[in-house]
């Protein structure tokens, strides 16, 4: 949600947050509760930015359909939990630029993200492990209209966490075309040729392997 409430920030759409968007939930909230609330905005966000926001890539569930975020089979959060997610996203000011929305998303999964150098170019061809990589690249690329996050950059991440922060990636750079962007080590059996390794020293060992058995390029490390 933390991520969510940058993005509405950057670029406000009065259906998520603020009066406009209590006012349109109270017009139909019916029976619904603040858990349901944040699944329906979450699944909102999923669509708008496929992929960025759903369970289905974050904990990499698979049989679920590309244009589902969480799937027929996910389990709904407690209500009393749901209900404190809102609350605590509601109170907490959103983040002012996108390397502390990033630090806010790998917070929540107790991550801590360190500087990564990176040289990017619209010929760079990327593939990237560890959280501090993939925030990294997200800033560098951030305001470049001459870089494309999808076509240049491959994530590898098993673990939750970092699925996340790369999927938040995908929300913040505006990617709106779906792309197998996001893969878990066992994922990660082939890439075309030319790309190069961006390992962060905070890089899941299976992570960092396959990052680099994929490029067979010297990795950077970060």
């Amino acid at each position: 949600m933390a991520g969510l409430r940058f993005l509405e920030h950057r670029q406000p759409s009065g259906r998520r947050f603020g009066p406009d968007a209590d006012l349109l939930w109270g017009s139909f909230q019916g029976h619904l509760q603040d858990i349901d609330r944040v699944e329906l905005l979450l699944r909102d966000a999923d669509a708008q930015w496929p992929g960025s926001m759903g369970a289905r890539r974050v904990f990499a569930r698979e049989g679920v359909p590309d244009d589902d975020a969480f799937g027929k089979d996910w389990a709904s959060l407690d209500p009393q939990l749901g209900h404190t997610i809102w609350r605590e996203a509601n109170a907490a000011p959103a983040a002012e630029n996108l390397a502390a929305a990033l630090s806010r998303v790998a917070d929540a999964w107790g991550l801590s993200l360190s500087p990564v150098a990176t040289d990017v170019t619209p010929s760079s061809r990327i593939v990237a492990a560890g959280p501090s990589a993939i925030a990294a690249l997200a800033e560098a690329f951030e305001g470049r209209s001459e870089l494309d996050w999808a076509d240049q950059v491959v994530v590898v991440a098993t673990a939750p966490g970092p699925r996340q922060l790369a999927a938040f990636c995908g929300a913040a750079l505006n990617v709106v075309k779906a792309q197998p962007v996001l893969l878990s080590a066992n994922e990660a059996r082939a890439l075309a040729k030319g790309y190069v390794a961006l390992v962060a020293g905070d890089a899941a060992a299976e992570d960092a392997a396959w990052a680099r058995a994929l490029t067979g390029r010297g990795p950077t490390e970060g």
